[in-house]
């Protein structure tokens, strides 16, 4: 019989979800696939054909939280912000569009995202 992880006022053990940093390489490729920018919903359909093998049956679960939400998507939302706030993707891009910034452009070019 396998045991069921035990969760504590909704939150999801650590280490059962795909982390954050699984989604930094996915998110900023979409960008440049997608011209530089997109509205974030879009980026995250493309980051969704990325990470897809990677994903497991807890980040296709729905936030206890946010029943709209599925879990990947939240943490590649948390993503977006460490990316921001490393100066790889722009801080000052319209409300729901996310913009990689020309600092992401070359990490990702020489890989050190």
């Amino acid at each position: 019989m396998r045991q069921v992880p035990y969760v504590i006022s909704g939150r999801l053990p650590r280490g059962l979800r795909t982390p954050e940093e699984a989604f930094r390489q996915p998110i900023l490729e979409a960008l440049v696939e997608l011209g530089g920018k997109a509205p974030m919903r879009k980026v995250l359909d493309v980051v969704e054909k990325k990470v897809r093998s990677k994903l497991n049956k807890y980040d296709l679960e729905a936030l206890p939280s946010d029943p709209k939400s599925v879990r990947w998507r939240n943490t590649a939302q948390w993503c977006r912000n460490t990316l921001v706030e490393e100066g790889l993707m722009r801080r000052d891009s319209p409300y729901g569009i996310w913009e990689i910034s020309e600092l992401g452009r070359k990490a990702l070019q020489e890989g050190n995202v």
